[in-house]
């Protein structure tokens, strides 16, 4: 089976022809992949700089892969739900087993760390021509929407994030006087896909949307945010045309990108932070602290997604494929072969928001 493997924790990538050592047991389902998508996870794990990847017990190598979607090939014993021919996406998080969160399908919200994601820790992800997974851990994918499901994966983590967002914003009214979000202004730090794809939420649930970045736009999202309506600023140019700001959302991981930018925020508003990077410092000062005490300034880290949020992500999907289906097309910015994977793997190529491998 051909598929794309790394060493951990050592710079380099390669396709291999890998024995199959997956069983089709009880409750389980084979999958052909069609499609993986590559994010940045999945490049700091090429280049050797996330230190928290590992393999699976008993491999000194890791499959790549946590953005999937395939089609079910061959159904085990006691498989209920899904049938030859459908079509699926994987969860990438599987629990520890111990704590409430984990045994209840919050596996995002793990309480012993003890978790292990396909494709990034302590499990094989899906770079491969097929897999054999647990019927509890596929998604299945409406046909209307096949086309474009191998987003899935990543706007899942989205959907979890404002759903955060939303939950804990309860604390108090938080929306307009008309009962919407109209008169609300949110900042999106980062133009890639996981900025577009809060961009394309916020505006969807009438957020006035402002995508930043410390460059112009490239023609491709240009045309994305002029066709959400969204405001894009070239945060080195334009910095003073920001508005107050009720949420800031930090796609980038880089404090120096969003840190400064907290002046603007208005009393009980929220900042996500969603981007991770290492080694980068900036300073937060007494009196940042203070400005946040006494303005109710949130702060919420997300990370991951369960099962639920996979399917509200596939009920977005299935919404913006009739109104904004020319801006999910375009998101996908190109697809490569499985021998042509291991060099975009390596460097992004320019004006990327989202390359994707084609396995079928």
């Amino acid at each position: 089976m051909k598929a794309i493997v790394v060493t951990p924790k050592k710079s380099g990538v390669e396709v291999k022809d890998i024995p199959m050592r997956e069983s089709l047991g009880k409750g389980k389902v084979l999958v052909k992949t069609l499609y993986t998508g590559i994010c940045g996870t999945d490049r700091g794990i090429v280049n050797a700089k996330i230190t928290f990847t590992y393999p699976p017990d008993g491999y000194n190598f890791l499959i790549l892969g946590h953005e999937g979607l395939g089609m079910v090939e061959e159904v085990g014993d006691g498989v209920k739900y899904l049938k030859k021919g459908d079509f699926v996406v994987p969860v990438v998080r599987r629990g520890c087993g111990v704590c409430l969160n984990c045994r209840i399908g919050r596996q995002d919200f793990c309480e012993t760390g003890k978790f292990v994601e396909a494709g990034i820790r302590g499990k094989h992800g899906f770079m491969r021509e097929e897999f054999v997974d647990d019927e509890l851990w596929l998604v299945k994918v409406p046909d209307e929407i096949k086309d474009i499901a191998v987003l899935t994966e990543p706007l899942s983590n989205v959907v979890k994030a404002i759903d955060e967002l939303l939950f804990v914003q309860r604390r108090m009214i938080w929306t307009c006087e008309d009962s919407t979000f109209e008169c609300r202004n949110a900042f999106i730090i980062g133009s890639g896909p996981i900025g577009t794809f809060f961009s394309l939420i916020l505006t969807t649930l009438g957020f006035n949307v402002y995508m930043i970045n410390k460059r112009d736009p490239s023609p491709m999202e240009d045309y994305i945010s002029k066709r959400l309506g969204v405001t894009f600023i070239n945060s080195m140019k334009e910095g003073d045309k920001l508005p107050e700001a009720d949420l800031i959302v930090d796609t980038s991981g880089v404090p120096s990108a969003f840190i400064p930018l907290m002046s603007k925020m208005r009393p009980n508003s929220a900042l996500i932070l969603f981007g991770t990077l290492e080694g980068e410092k900036y300073e937060i000062t007494s009196d940042l602290v203070t400005f946040m005490v006494e303005r109710n300034i949130i702060v919420i880290g997300s990370v991951n997604a369960s099962k639920r949020d996979f399917q509200g992500a596939l009920n977005y999907l299935s919404i913006w494929k009739n109104r904004y289906y020319d801006v999910l097309q375009r998101m996908i910015t190109s697809k490569v072969s499985v021998e042509q994977a291991p060099e975009v793997l390596m460097r992004k190529p320019s004006g990327e928001i989202k390359t994707v491998i084609v396995w079928d």
